[in-house]
């Protein structure tokens, strides 16, 4: 059952901003990898509960993939989370999250991957009822074949 349909293009986004402080370091004085991925997969919840318009209790994380620290976080950085949906399927929304650093105004990457969400209920994975099209944006509908080919080649 659809509740409601939209563009893909026009799903919600959600950022969000933390400060590597000095509880959030390693023994290297740089920002943790497990601190980074614990605030990238919060961003990614808040962001699969805004596309799917439903409570935090009707969603479950399944699958957090290829999220690769590719530069160091400094202690008192300001790191900005993105969020965006990737795919949404009959029951699940795959989202990309992209974390920066913000330097001279200018963002530069420093982690990026997607996580898997599933919409539940008391019988476990149900349909969301999310309805969208596929994306016009070149970036977005490379995220959403890349979700696809993924899910081909794991069946």
């Amino acid at each position: 059952m659809v509740y409601w349909a939209m563009q893909f293009d026009d799903l919600p986004t959600i950022t969000a901003s933390h400060l590597a402080k000095s509880v959030d370091l390693n023994h290297h004085g740089t920002l943790f990898a497990g601190r980074m991925a614990e605030w990238v997969v919060e961003v990614g919840f808040l962001t699969a509960r805004e596309v799917l318009a439903c409570e935090p209790r009707q969603l479950v994380c399944v699958c957090l993939d290829r999220l690769n620290f590719t530069r160091s976080v400094p202690s008192g950085s300001t790191v900005v989370i993105l969020g965006r949906a990737a795919h949404v399927g009959r029951s699940s929304v795959a989202i990309f999250m992209e974390a920066s650093l913000l330097t001279g105004g200018q963002p530069v990457s420093v982690t990026a991957g997607y996580a898997t969400f599933v919409h539940i209920d008391e019988e476990g994975a149900a349909p969301h009822g999310v309805d969208v099209d596929l994306p016009l944006d070149p970036a977005a509908r490379a995220r959403w074949d890349q979700i696809v080919e993924q899910h081909r080649r794991a069946r």
